[in-house]
């Protein structure tokens, strides 16, 4: 495998053979493929379809959450209607990769589009009325959630060729943002008009639809590895018996990948709410974690098929250094999604209109970011140093934010300014760190490489709203027990009991009234703005970390056509 890669001194598309990295290098030549560009666009239409699915319902639950609970009596239990989704979704990610190239791409994005429509009928039902049955349709809809998204970008790859796939990449970002933009705008909709379980029986249609674009258009070129092994087989006359097909997954390594997955999220879950479990329950839910986790690895290293081809990940510096990039500045991205607007509600006191306002330059940033860096490549067939300056831009937005926090009043049209480099940033890591990893790899491996990264980034967008909300909490509570109930005024006018009383309330609803004493205002409003502090400290770390790791990928070539095997 090349350590750095050629210049490459035309930019356009060429349709000439070239060699590839990886051993695929070694072969004579390599076939193109012969996808027109107007099915090329189609295809991949089809494809962001159900990205936009993904993203839309990650954000229109998250929305209407506190509807649900109220209506289902059930505000204890609320977290586990989003988590259910996120734990399904984190723990299957990474086996669609292995599973496509047996498969084929075609028919796990079938089976992704009819297990997320289940699931969204089965949480929309009127029968469904209990926060657990709605989380096991959660749960459901999970695993198909978690194909669309991975099996969008790892079919996308096997089409583009990598000197294009920036742009590609660069505008399934957008599609996925404006997804979740218009998630957060539908559920506030919907609860105001027809009702929350039609927030999850719209998707059923969308998920339809993807399914028949995906049956009618998505037809790979013949000798194209997303077509699976089984098709290549009978292609060539060669009828594969299921039981060899069955010898080829790696039962043992996906059983003990999701159990390892499952256990990880729901201890990080747990992390906002540490006193939930008791510490023999942490004992053993932590041993556990490492048992499956040991057990996966030695699984793995001895599998004759892997579901994740561990010597990748270690012995390939690009493929450890773009996934840890991922999980770093996800950490950061999404602290700063979360923490932000509870700063700007609790310290500037912005209605949620205000709130959203702001995002829009994010959004901005994000399909700015996208666009820039994938045209970049495309043109130059370079991205190292592209990704060291734009990584560098977010870790600049990240460390502004986290000054921001120091001042107690709005900053008008600077509020705009400092959302727009982190978007921009995160969005250049995403479409940068992909290519790099793809590049970096033969083509054989594409698929099960673009999952590990997607594991990381799911993993590490929990990881990082767990940490900063850890954080957060400690901040609030230590400066509300040290500042306001040692307070010798506030002591002498209302007594301990009332204050601590006044304190666990705000802790509890994270807000409190403003026409209320004013010095009491005045000190809660500082507790505020320290735990703010706090959690976009961590932030900015974790985007420091995402420099630093991104630093020790290397250049490779940005070939202008695919391999067809």
């Amino acid at each position: 495998m090349s350590e750095e890669s050629e210049p490459l001194l035309l930019p356009v598309i060429s349709p000439i053979t070239e060699p590839v990295s990886g051993d695929l290098a070694n072969t004579a030549a390599v076939e193109t493929q012969t996808l027109t560009p107007l099915r090329t666009r189609t295809i991949v239409l089809a494809l962001y379809l159900g990205s936009f699915l993904a993203a839309l319902d990650t954000t229109i639950v998250a929305t209407l959450l506190p509807t649900i609970a109220s209506d289902l009596d059930a505000s204890s239990q609320m977290s586990w209607i989003a988590t259910s989704y996120l734990l399904s979704c984190s723990a299957f990610q990474p086996l669609y990769g292995k599973l496509s190239d047996i498969f084929g791409r075609k028919m796990l994005l079938l089976w992704s589009n009819a297990v997320f429509a289940i699931g969204c009928v089965i949480c929309g039902s009127p029968w469904t009325n209990n926060v657990w049955v709605l989380s096991a349709g959660r749960f459901i809809a999970g695993i198909g959630g978690g194909g669309l998204s991975t099996l969008s970008t790892i079919t996308t790859s096997d089409i583009i060729p990598l000197r294009q796939r920036g742009v590609y990449q660069g505008l399934g970002n957008i599609v996925f943002s404006f997804g979740c933009a218009s998630g957060s705008i539908l559920g506030a909709l919907l609860q105001q008009g027809i009702g929350w379980r039609w927030a999850f029986l719209i998707q059923v249609p969308l998920a339809l639809l993807s399914f028949v674009l995906v049956a009618t258009i998505l037809n790979l070129p013949a000798k194209s590895p997303g077509r699976g092994l089984i098709f290549l087989e009978r292609d060539q006359g060669n009828k594969l018996k299921w039981s060899k097909v069955i010898k080829m997954i790696d039962f043992v390594g996906g059983f003990t990948l999701i159990s390892s997955m499952l256990l990880l999220m729901i201890a990080i879950t747990f992390l906002n709410d540490v006193s939930s479990l008791s510490v023999m329950q942490w004992v053993l839910l932590l041993a556990s974690l490492v048992i499956f986790v040991g057990l996966f690895i030695q699984a793995e290293m001895t599998a004759a098929n892997p579901v994740v081809p561990l010597n990748l990940l270690f012995e390939n510096r690009t493929v450890l250094a773009s996934s840890l990039t991922n999980w770093f500045c996800t950490m950061a991205t999404f602290s700063i999604m979360y923490y932000i607007p509870v700063f700007w509600q609790a310290v500037y006191h912005f209605d949620p209109w205000q709130i959203s306002l702001r995002s829009i330059s994010n959004f901005l940033g994000i399909s700015m970011g996208s666009l820039l860096s994938g045209i970049y490549m495309k043109r130059t067939g370079k991205y190292w140093k592209y990704s060291t300056f734009v990584n560098s831009f977010f870790v600049l937005g990240t460390f502004s934010l986290f000054l921001s926090a120091f001042r107690s009043r709005e900053q008008g049209v600077l509020e705009f300014v400092l959302m727009f480099l982190p978007g921009f940033g995160y969005a250049t890591m995403l479409t940068v760190t992909l290519l790099a990893l793809i590049a970096s790899v033969d083509f054989s491996h594409q698929a099960q490489v673009t999952s590990i990264q997607y594991a990381f980034r799911a993993t590490g967008s929990t990881l990082g709203v767990a940490l900063a909300g850890l954080l957060y909490q400690w901040g609030l509570q230590h400066k509300l027990e040290s500042v306001v109930l040692t307070d010798k005024t506030l002591l002498a006018d209302y007594g301990l009991r009332k204050l601590t009383k006044w304190c666990s309330q705000i802790l509890k609803d994270n807000m409190f009234d403003t026409s209320f004493d004013e010095r009491f205002t005045a000190l809660v409003h500082g507790s505020f703005m320290f735990s703010s502090l706090c959690a976009l400290a961590f932030a900015a770390t974790m985007a420091i970390l995402g420099l630093t790791t991104s630093l020790f990928m290397r250049e490779h070539t940005l070939h202008t056509s695919v391999p067809s095997k």
